[in-house]
């Protein structure tokens, strides 16, 4: 689960004993920048130094809060069916009800172990995909050119002695896999000897040894370009792995016992989430979830010895996985509900258009004593504002525009104003994954307010006059660029100028300036050429020897870019860092494609083959499932949280990884032309895809636009963001 500050949740143990939004003329996500010209007075004062914050609640507000189901429970004396009822009580679908679904197996990722073979041990004997081991013994397992093999070993530092080099596969959702089985097939049995372990090496130093975390049921690995690591196992017994970890296990004694009533909440929360999340990857993963927060935390049975999911500390959460064995939230269409869930909700959840899967209640649970994010308070100051919003100039204040108008000071922010002496910034949004402000400066939630500039006293804004207009971003925007430099514009995209083509080479990608007034185009060789107010920072010509540019990505700041070239090279110019490449691996596919992580500390290079390489603070997601398509990956996009990307593919399948949302494609269709352009909204919830004669594809929120008329030629796609 995203956003549900798990931790904080743990950390806090010890007390106790992890709405409709307002009109606007701005679309979800939307943003404007307007520029004082040089040399005009500003009629206000700087903003103060510091600036102080006050906010509600911890997380994105949607679905169950964790600290108000235990207010409910030990204040409010309610069972755990009453809390699940309260948070996930309506959907767009209508009201839910508890249903009971019969026990079955999850398909865990264990992403630590990405892209490494498998070490695997047990107190008892084991098998391999047949093969038997002794209690004691160490197998290393792995793919090599799609045979998977199995060796005997010492640890990490070993390579080990081959034992069989062909095993025999399964085949699940169009992928290979083999897997390890114990001794015991009695999954309920707390002796972590019996059970498989893997051992994890360190990452940046394969010969050592991390750690060891028993598992219940099976582990294996699944060939997706290389080796990735699952753990398949019955649900009531996942969620032995998960409760504890996504809440505060002692919460079960408080109150001479009433706090069972929170836990049996997240039981039946986790055990919604999952198999409604297994249902949304069913045909396109090979397993049902993963064991981040990107999914839901979930830790295993056992870590270097120490239980995870049984004993003292654990008996609280397995008594509530037990009380509400197999118990679900059901949509009134009778399909298992997402059941998001947060830390804190600072007494209001989020509404349904403002990315819930349920309506909004008032969380009066929230305020249980110990809870110490329902009401917060932090600082800011003024030059950290300054440099995260650099076209601002000085700070002059900051004001709140727009609430969703559920509790206190309004309820949760929905937009923002900055004025500063050189300009305004301004956005607006309907969800808290699309608040820049609030993720420029990691707060708790999107409820917040300053009480230095009180809600309702608008700024003060420069003098009159001296604003040029905001930009036209109220709507999506599309860009498609030809090989001759050709650019077309459609929705609130501005034409801004064509390419000059230098010599005999060819224009291959492009890059919208994020404030969506300017974009920048490059060459196969390396030139780079500037329009509007995206301002030229240097070229790749001549560094990359015969490697074509392929690539480019604008820095979010908007005062810098990165090429990318076939081979893997990445020039970074401007603000923008050079966070590594992959030119140096020799590896035998093309780059296709490079994006910026949402801070641009990072970013994302997409291979032909459906691999995504992750750098800096671009987080690893996870790999499209091309190579067993046979077709070629074309385009990346991110969501604007950076928790997910999608991958699009030459025959217009388009692949969402991580966090990211499925749209449709037409992979199911015949395609009489190569897709060559792909670009996503600015609020994620919608792309385009195009092919070589600039006929588009829309899927989501992303407009019909008539981009074929640029005829044949087109090599890219890109849009205001």
């Amino acid at each position: 689960m995203l956003q549900r500050a798990t931790a904080s949740l743990r950390r806090l143990a010890s007390v106790v004993v992890a709405c409709a939004t307002a009109a606007s003329a701005l679309t979800a996500g939307s943003m404007a920048f307007m520029a004082t010209p040089a040399g005009a007075q500003v009629s206000a004062e700087l903003a103060p130094d510091v600036i102080s914050v006050h906010g509600r609640g911890w997380g994105h507000g949607t679905g169950m809060s964790q600290w108000g189901a235990f207010g409910y429970a030990t204040e409010h004396r309610w069972d755990g069916e009453r809390i699940v009822s309260h948070y996930y009580g309506s959907t767009s679908h209508g009201p839910t009800s508890i249903a009971d679904v019969a026990d079955q197996d999850i398909w865990v990722h264990l992403t630590q172990n990405d892209r490494r073979h498998l070490l695997l041990t047990s107190g008892a004997s084991f098998t391999v995909a047949g093969q038997a081991f002794d209690a004691g013994a160490i197998a290393r397992i792995g793919v090599s050119n799609g045979s998977f093999w199995v060796r005997s070993t010492t640890g990490c530092a070993q390579h080990g002695i081959s034992i069989n080099d062909a095993l025999s596969s399964s085949n699940r959702r169009g992928n290979r896999y083999i897997e390890a089985l114990p001794s015991s097939d009695d999954y309920k049995a707390d002796d972590t000897s019996a059970m498989l372990t893997v051992i994890y090496c360190v990452g940046d130093n394969s010969d050592v040894e991390s750690m060891r975390i028993a598992y219940r049921g099976a582990v294996g690995i699944v060939d997706q370009g290389g080796p990735f690591t699952f753990n398949r196992l019955p649900l009531e017994q996942y969620l032995r792995g998960v409760v504890p970890h996504e809440s505060v296990p002692e919460w079960g004694a408080a109150k001479d016992g009433l706090g069972i009533g929170a836990l049996e909440a997240q039981a039946v929360a986790a055990r919604s989430y999952v198999l409604a999340l297994a249902a949304a990857r069913e045909t396109r993963r090979f397993t049902d979830t993963c064991d981040v927060t990107a999914c839901q935390v979930y830790k295993g049975a056992a870590r270097n010895g120490q239980p995870l999911d049984h004993g003292a500390r654990y008996v609280h959460a397995n008594t509530a996985i037990g009380n509400t064995a197999g118990r679900v939230v059901q949509r009134a269409d009778g399909v298992i509900a997402l059941t998001e869930y947060h830390a804190s909700s600072g007494g209001w959840t989020a509404d349904l258009d403002e990315g819930s899967h349920f309506g909004s209640v008032e969380d009066l649970g929230d305020s249980v004593d110990g809870n110490r994010w329902h009401t917060w308070q932090s600082t800011l100051r003024r030059a950290d504002i300054e440099a995260a919003f650099p076209r601002i100039g000085k700070l002059v204040c900051i004001e709140v525009t727009k609430r969703n108008g559920n509790g206190a000071w309004g309820g949760r922010v929905r937009g923002v104003r900055i004025v500063g002496t050189a300009g305004v910034w301004e956005q607006s949004w309907i969800r808290w994954a699309h608040d820049s402000f609030r993720k420029a400066f990691s707060l708790r939630s999107d409820w917040y307010r300053f009480p230095q500039f009180p809600d309702g006293q608008p700024c003060k804004q420069p003098a009159p006059g001296t604003l040029d207009p905001p930009s036209d971003t109220d709507s999506p925007g599309l860009w498609v660029l030809k090989s001759d430099g050709t650019v077309f514009a459609d929705g609130s995209a501005r034409h801004l100028g064509n390419g000059i083509l230098p010599s005999s080479d060819r224009f291959t990608a492009m890059a919208a300036h994020p404030d969506g007034d300017g974009y920048w185009l490059a060459t196969s060789g390396g030139d780079v050429q500037s329009f509007g107010d995206a301002d030229y920072h240097g070229n790749a010509v001549g560094t990359g020897g015969a490697e074509p540019v392929v690539a480019m990505a604008a820095h979010p700041g908007g005062e810098g870019y990165w090429l990318a070239t076939r081979q893997g090279n990445v020039f970074a110019f401007g603000t923008a860092g050079h966070w590594g490449a992959i030119a140096h691996l020799r590896l035998d596919v093309d780059v296709v494609d490079i994006e910026s992580s949402p801070s641009g500390d990072g970013y994302w290079l997409a291979l032909e083959d459906g691999r995504v390489l992750a750098f800096g603070d671009a987080r690893d997601l996870g790999c499209g499932p091309l190579l067993h398509s046979g077709t070629a990956g074309i385009g990346l996009a991110a969501t604007p949280d950076g928790d997910g990307y999608w991958l699009a593919g030459a025959d217009t399948a388009v692949h969402a990884i991580g966090a990211a949302d499925h749209h449709g494609d037409r992979a199911d269709r015949q395609n009489r032309l190569r897709a060559v352009g792909f670009a996503a909204t600015a609020s994620g919830d919608g792309y385009w895809l195009v092919w070589s004669d600039g006929t588009s594809f829309n899927r989501g929120d992303a407009p019909d636009y008539r981009t074929s008329r640029a005829g044949v030629g087109v090599v890219a796609a890109e849009s205001v963001r």
